[in-house]
Parts: C-alpha cells; sequence; structure tokens
C-alpha cells in the first residue's frame, strides 16, 4: 500500500487484521448502494405511475365562531392506520391544503393559542378522492380539545365525475361467484354482465365480461395502484387478477372523468393493494364450494354436475419501523375440479350429409311455409351452396305436393295428426 507522506509516497504494509476488515467493509458498501438505488428507483416509478391512482388530497378552511377565516393555524393530519402525519398551516384567508396522500382513515387536528384544539376523525380518504374537511374553533385554551366524528358520506364538490368507490367491508362481505374482483363492477349503474356463467372465469385474466354505459366490453381501462393492468396484444385480458383478500377499495369511473384517466372508452378501474399497518395482522382463509351445496338448477332436466372449488390462502402485514416503514404480504391458490355441463346436440344424418334434407322440412305432424322472401337460405355462388338450393328447392316442391292448407297458415302432412 502507498502513503503519501512529507511529499514521497512511502511503501507499506498492512497487517492480517486490517486486510480483514478492509475485505468486509467493502461488500457492506456495495449493498448499501445497491439499497439506496433501487429505493430511489422504486420512489421514482411509484411516484410517476401511481400518484393519480392510490393517492388523494385534504383541503378545507378554519373559521372562528362568527365565520370569519383563522390564519397561522397549525394543521396535522393524522393517518389512523400508520400513525404517519402531515403538517402544514391555513393561509391568509384560513385554507389549507395537502396533497398525495395515500388512501386511508384520517384524523385533521388544528391548534391555534387562544382557541380550543379541535380534531375532527373518520375521514375516510379514497383512491384520487379531493374531500373537503372544514373545521371551527371555539375560543379556549390550547389543551382543551374538542373531538368531531366524521360519520356521514363525503360528497365530491370539487369534479363531476360519475364514480363509485366499494371499499374494503364490501370487498369482504360481497357474495362473489368464485371471488372474481371483476364482478364488483357490476355493483355500478350502467354495467352489464355479458358472461352468465361467472365460474368460467374462476382463475382466468379475461375482463370483457362486463359492459359499462353499452360500451364494448373489451373497452375498459384496469389498473393496480395506478400501474397499467392490461396485456396490450389482446386488450381483453388483464396482467394480474388481485384476490379479494388483498384489496383495500376499487375505484371505478364510469363517466365524465379527467383526461389523466384516459386511454380507453369505457370505464376506468383502479385497484388499490392493501398495505401494512402499526400493529401485526394476518390472516389464513380457505373458502370451499361444491354441487352438495349449490342450488338446484330450475331448467328442465337439469342435471348438477361434480363441482370441487377450493380457494385458500394468507395474508400478514405490519410494521418494520413504526410510524416510517410498513409491508404487506400474502398468497392465494385456486383450485377447480368441474365437469362441463351436458349439451344436447343433434348430429346431421347421412342423407343430410348428401344435401337431402327432406325428412327436415317434411316433419311428421305438421310443415311451416317459408315466409316470402325468405326461402332462398344458401348462397348460389359456389358449387356446393348451389347443391343446397337446388335440394331445397326441390323438397320445398315435394311437400307442397302433399300438404294441404288448413285456413290457419299450418300445412298438416296427410297422415299425421
Amino acid at each position: 500500500m502507498l502513503i503519501f507522506e512529507g511529499g514521497d509516497f512511502v511503501k507499506t504494509k498492512l497487517s492480517k487484521s486490517n486486510q480483514a476488515v478492509r475485505r468486509s467493509e467493502f461488500p457492506r458498501l456495495v449493498l448499501k448502494v445497491a439499497v439506496f438505488a433501487l429505493a430511489a428507483v422504486l420512489t421514482i416509478c411509484a411516484t410517476g405511475t401511481a400518484a393519480q391512482g392510490i393517492f388523494g388530497r385534504i383541503s378545507g378552511t378554519v373559521t372562528d365562531a362568527q365565520g370569519g377565516s383563522v390564519a397561522g393555524v397549525k394543521i396535522t393530519i393524522l393517518s389512523e392506520e400508520t400513525k404517519i402525519e402531515r403538517q402544514t398551516t391555513t393561509d391568509s384567508n384560513g385554507y389549507y391544503v395537502a396533497s398525495d396522500l395515500p388512501v386511508g382513515v384520517y384524523s385533521v387536528i388544528a391548534e391555534q393559542s387562544g382557541f380550543k384544539t379541535v380534531k375532527k376523525t373518520g375521514n375516510d380518504l379514497v383512491a384520487g378522492a379531493r374531500m373537503t374537511v372544514d373545521l371551527s374553533l371555539v375560543v379556549g385554551e390550547v389543551s382543551q380539545r374538542v373531538e368531531v366524528a366524521a360519520v356521514a358520506e363525503t360528497i365530491n364538490t370539487t369534479s363531476g365525475e360519475l364514480a363509485r368507490v366499494i371499499d374494503s367491508s364490501q370487498v369482504k362481505t360481497v357474495a362473489l361467484n368464485a371471488r372474481n374482483y371483476m364482478q364488483l363492477l357490476s355493483l355500478t349503474p350502467g354495467t352489464a354482465l355479458t358472461v352468465d356463467d361467472q365460474l368460467s372465469l374462476t382463475t382466468s385474466l379475461a375482463i370483457n365480461n362486463q359492459s359499462v354505459n353499452g360500451n364494448r366490453p373489451d373497452s375498459n381501462a384496469l389498473s393496480v395502484d395506478g400501474g397499467f393492468n392490461m396485456d396490450s396484444g389482446s386488450n381483453a385480458s388483464q396482467v394480474n387478477n388481485v384476490g379479494i383478500d388483498f384489496i383495500r377499495e376499487v375505484a371505478i369511473k364510469s363517466s365524465n372523468f379527467s383526461a389523466e384517466y384516459g386511454r380507453n372508452s369505457g370505464a376506468s378501474i383502479n385497484v388499490v393493494t392493501r398495505s401494512g399497518g402499526d400493529s401485526y395482522h394476518g390472516t389464513v382463509f380457505e373458502f370451499i364450494r361444491n354441487e352438495k351445496l349449490d342450488a338446484k338448477n330450475p331448467a328442465p332436466n337439469a342435471v348438477k354436475t361434480p363441482l370441487r372449488f377450493n380457494d385458500f390462502g394468507w395474508d400478514f402485514g405490519g410494521p418494520i419501523k413504526r410510524g416510517k416503514l410498513f409491508f404487506f404480504a400474502g398468497e392465494e391458490w385456486k383450485r377447480i375440479r368441474l365437469t362441463a355441463v351436458p349439451q344436447s346436440r343433434t348430429l346431421p344424418t347421412a342423407a343430410e350429409l348428401t344435401g337431402d334434407f327432406q325428412r327436415v322440412t317434411c316433419i311428421a305432424g305438421s310443415y311451416t311455409a317459408p315466409r316470402a322472401g325468405k326461402c332462398d337460405l344458401y348462397s348460389r355462388k359456389s358449387p356446393r351452396s348451389r347443391s343446397h338450393h337446388a335440394a331445397y328447392n326441390r323438397r320445398h316442391s315435394d311437400c307442397q305436393d302433399l300438404q294441404h292448407d288448413d285456413g290457419t297458415g299450418e300445412r298438416a302432412l296427410p297422415g299425421y295428426s
């Protein structure tokens, strides 16, 4: 090792202990740099892609008992789940605003000397919401506290979009066939199901099974935490079918929403996943379905086919550093064993395969004459079509020779009742 000393380079040799220390410091330095770079990349990506998807805004005005605005009031916005705080102050008009707040339930606290401290709890901020929380101060000591609980649903008075947010309690309690979150879209007005058998979509990534406001089923735009969640190649399938137990809320904007949510002509559907809180919580779940628990099909001669459906998994979340960093993880498996429902099909006879459809037209019992202009069922362009067309005309002529009109428009064949 060379050391610069007194204007000259002096060559020295490190002891084995110093060499070991320097060797051990190098991997730690590389690890620290890698972790820092990864955190920076994730922060940039999350800010760029999810800024409009999983965040909201809380604003309002602080007034006194006479309705006058109060400037310089200290506003503290506290997350009731993670205990993370955001602080700001009111301007000369008593107005405050806090942007880019993660979805969650917040308490808004106003403190000013000469007034009692006011705390408004239970403000449920959903994705993309612009919530207004106005506070009124009462003269008194700062140590005195006035607490108000927000229990009514907040009305959006800042934009004219038609939207619906399905919160976590609805996501978990609404009966969903096969527990597919795409069925939640049917809770919004103007939505029609285009696939009756929702069980067939259990493990599917298809998203073209709902139509919103008459749009094509594949015209909806899907995202997860603000990130694009569609296969651009087909435009009818998603990348990640998020499990019901991992969803905090589903924000559905069906009409008149901002251009930032555009791309498709249909609805904008954003799934907000759960996050860890200030305490540890975990769940182990399993949902079971089989044909013995299903209702009887009311259709005539319907048969209940064997069904074994197991949906099971786990989730766990909590703090890494309380008030600073949190985690949430989970897995879900869907195992389905389903026998196809029997279908009745009519196969062509040997005569029909050769183009003879006489027995199809001259059925035993009755014959209904074709309406005018509806007799030419086949195109005359190809040889096969011409053959079918000739066979149709021939059997139609044969049937007319055998039938008589009873005056009702129905022509019965002689010899049959």
